[in-house]
């Protein structure tokens, strides 16, 4: 079924202009996490991170477009130790998402938010919150006409860097080489970041990182994902 009118009345941001997916389907089941959970891990408009209840003393790891919750769940299974932040705009994989942290058992150390990155980062995460940031497969809007949708852009990865602590990381992937080379040309020359594999190089794939439904779609269609990993100064 799509996710009823009531829910996206009450969780869409419809004031917010953003590209891509915004409904789809979900299980009667999986509207029922989402309803569940989003008033007790969700981050609305407004409410701050500082102000949803999470540990002080705890890395705080953001990633931005979480899909279906693949990596977000590995990540959680992986670091006990972490909060993690994650944000999607697209709905059913939220409700997705929710259920595969509920059935882990790490949905409480995770805050969730279906608002866009930019406004999240500007509204809802201090100066110098974050320990890192992941960000993985991003949309690569491949028409010319479209670039400036992509969600690498000089004012964002300032924006973005400002938000991470000295010593944290920025991890990147893509399977679009052109996209890849587009992030790190924009990261390589913002100011604050180090590219651990060394100006216009790639790092290679992390030995226990998840192979995600998404990132096995594209070896399947002969596409070899890239990674870049950033340091903040």
């Amino acid at each position: 079924m799509r996710l009823s009118a009531e829910f996206r009345a009450q969780y869409s941001q419809h004031e917010m202009r953003t590209h891509g997916r915004k409904n789809g389907f979900v299980t009667t089941g999986q509207e029922a996490r989402l309803l569940k959970w989003l008033p007790i891990v969700g981050l609305p408009k407004d409410k701050t991170l500082a102000k949803s209840n999470i540990a002080e003393d705890k890395p705080v790891v953001l990633e931005i477009g979480f899909g279906n919750g693949d990596f977000l769940v590995d990540l959680a299974e992986k670091h006990p130790d972490w909060t993690l932040v994650g944000v999607e705009i697209y709905l059913p994989g939220v409700a997705k998402a929710v259920s595969r942290l509920e059935d882990a058992g790490v949905i409480e150390r995770t805050r969730i938010t279906q608002l866009p990155a930019q406004y999240v980062l500007e509204h809802q995460i201090q100066a110098e919150q974050l320990d890192g940031a992941f960000i993985n497969h991003p949309d690569p809007w491949p028409k010319t006409r479209h670039h400036k949708r992509r969600i690498i852009q000089k004012d964002f990865a300032t924006l973005l860097v400002s938000r991470i602590k000295s010593g944290g990381f920025v991890k990147l992937a893509s399977d679009i080489p052109e996209l890849a080379e587009w992030m790190r040309d924009i990261l390589d020359n913002t100011e604050g970041l180090t590219n651990m594999a060394g100006k216009g190089g790639f790092v290679g794939r992390d030995e226990d990182r998840v192979f995600t439904k998404f990132e096995e779609r594209g070896l399947k269609a002969g596409r070899k994902s890239q990674f870049l990993h950033y340091k903040k100064l």
